[in-house]
């Protein structure tokens, strides 16, 4: 209740407001779609027609019996171009700093333990998609990128872009938002060492694979036989050097950093890199299982492509765009809020069953569709209770250790068939 309570004090805040608007006059009219209406309407995840989510939306704001026609589509569509995309950010902000302040975060080893990864998103077949975000086949696709908490799910921090700038790139965007004593989970996307120097600069903690021909120091510990190292990189090659002055660091640093080697089930190795050098503190037979804590940023991208329909714009502009992913993030981030405090209760009551449970994402969100819109505008502890309770019996094993591999048979359609949407 406090953080709900925290978030919906900003609905009506005038300085939230007035940073959050366009222009000093908008918002200031009396009118149905007023900034508070609008922000929830976008945070509802409207995804089928317009004018049908409006009437449902406004029957519940107004505790009606029937639907009737409040706002028009065209009217909210003039409407939304007055909102900054920016305010789900803020409000997600919000958001993190009551868990930091209520003490619901995890850590490993006094650790917090983060990930970085990039995805792509096919956006609506407009022009002004092109020429603002980019194209690959013809087709518009914007960057996604995000920082991952991979104890909760959170999403701390999250970007769209244009497709020309690069996963690394907006690594470098999100090292500003890095909490303080956490260690950051990279896949073999990442390396460079701008970006190594970047972390020590700011004196962070990092965990990457590397590629197997990364550098002759790569090749070499692989040859050894080693389980570890510890060994300085420096950046030997002129365009990694450019890279360095671009990001500020000194292109003739060089940086301590720990290699360790992985053995895969199929027999195969694959090599870490790390900024934590301390073998007492953090012995390297622990450091397999902790990369694999990375799959959930992975998972996290189908829960917004595939559950909350990410590719299903409801709003053909640069700034719909924007505000349907961020208002995304944001409803993950407080569905998973809800599922990872009720997951003590749900264990208490399936205690004596062979499975572990847990509530199941897609039906815990599907639970929130208008439900949330209600708690947001009336915030009461019952009313809490409710939803609470019905996530709670919205539930699905868990299975650890399962693994099949990929058999492809046929070329793959759009989605994936077993993952449904909320609606």
């Amino acid at each position: 209740m406090k953080i709900v309570q925290k978030i919906t004090s900003q609905f009506d805040c005038p300085d939230f407001i007035d940073t959050h608007r366009q222009r000093p006059h908008d918002f200031t009219r009396r009118r149905q779609l007023t900034f508070k209406n609008l922000v929830l309407f976008l945070l509802n995840q409207p995804r089928t027609a317009l004018q049908t989510e409006l009437d449902q939306f406004y029957r519940v704001l107004n505790q009606a019996s029937a639907e009737t026609q409040v706002v028009t589509a065209q009217a909210f569509s003039k409407a939304r171009g007055k909102l900054k995309p920016e305010v789900f950010e803020s409000l997600n902000q919000t958001l993190q700093q009551q868990l930091d302040s209520l003490g619901l975060r995890q850590t490993w080893r006094g650790l917090r333990v983060l990930a970085v990864d990039g995805s792509t998103v096919h956006l609506p077949l407009e022009s002004v998609m092109t020429r603002f975000f980019g194209c690959h086949s013809e087709f518009p696709v914007a960057r996604l990128s995000m920082l991952y908490d991979v104890a909760d799910g959170q999403t701390l921090h999250s970007l769209i872009v244009p497709s020309a700038v690069g996963e690394r790139d907006c690594a470098h965007l999100h090292l500003e938002h890095l909490p303080a004593d956490s260690l950051t989970l990279f896949d073999r996307g990442y390396p460079g060492h701008w970006l190594f120097a970047l972390f020590e600069q700011h004196r962070r903690h990092f965990l990457m694979r590397l590629p197997c021909g990364y550098n002759a120091q790569v090749k070499q510990f692989l040859r050894s036989g080693q389980t570890e190292d510890t060994q300085f990189f420096s950046a030997s090659h002129p365009e990694a050097r450019l890279f360095c002055t671009e990001a500020g660091v000194d292109p003739a640093g060089r940086v301590e950093l720990r290699l360790i080697r992985v053995e895969l089930a199929s027999g195969e190795s694959e090599v870490l890199l790390t900024s934590l050098l301390d073998r007492q503190a953090f012995p390297a037979e622990v450091f397999a299982d902790l990369y694999h804590r990375r799959w959930g940023i992975e998972t996290d991208y189908r829960r917004l492509k595939q559950t909350l329909c990410l590719d299903n714009f409801s709003g053909r502009s640069v700034t719909a765009v924007k505000q349907d992913f961020h208002a995304g993030q944001l409803l993950k981030n407080l569905a998973l809020l809800m599922q990872h405090l009720l997951q003590p209760v749900i264990e208490q009551r399936h205690k004596g069953r062979k499975l572990r449970w847990k509530v199941n994402f897609t039906q815990g969100v599907s639970r929130l569709k208008n439900t949330l819109v209600d708690l947001l505008v009336r915030p009461g502890v019952q009313g809490l209770a409710n939803v609470m309770e019905l996530m709670a019996n919205s539930l699905s094993a868990v299975r650890p250790g399962r693994s099949f591999p990929r058999q492809r048979k046929r070329l793959a359609s759009r989605g994936c068939e077993g993952y449904k949407p909320t609606r």
